[in-house]
């Protein structure tokens, strides 16, 4: 059954990602079985991913997650782990930028987005603290 062979495969990678080193290379691979034996969806695509990140092979993150992006635009998972990796990467501060604009305009209730909205709140409060008024 498709279900059960699933959350084996994300049991043991799990397990290897915890581990790390060529234990991420395992993952990898259970990914990709489940790949081959199934298709490819956003959310195996981002855990291979993140095996590719583990091992700091960030090109092929980088192209896994574009590959989950084609397949669903406006998975709010592969949005937040594209932004994680723009930054990562030092890529451009608009790159990061317009995947966190489509996460807020797609996912508003998102945890990243009410929390960054929460924190931008907090920052604006101190701000008005410490504002200077010249004489």
């Amino acid at each position: 059954m498709i279900s059960s062979f699933v959350l084996h495969g994300k049991i043991e990678w799990n397990v290897h990602r915890t581990q790390g080193g060529e234990k991420l290379q395992d993952a990898y691979y259970i990914y990709q079985e489940l790949i081959d034996k199934n298709t490819s969806t956003p959310l195996l695509l981002a855990g291979q991913a993140a095996c590719f990140l583990g091992q700091g092979k960030t090109e092929e993150a980088e192209g896994a997650l574009q590959e989950a992006l084609d397949k669903d635009p406006n998975c709010a998972d592969i949005l937040v782990n594209l932004m994680v990796l723009a930054h990562h990467t030092v890529k451009p501060s608009e790159v990061a930028s317009r995947y966190l604009a489509q996460l807020r305009d797609s996912h508003s209730t998102h945890e990243v987005v009410r929390d960054l909205r929460t924190k931008e709140e907090e920052f604006d409060r101190i701000v008005k603290q410490y504002t200077f008024v010249r004489a």
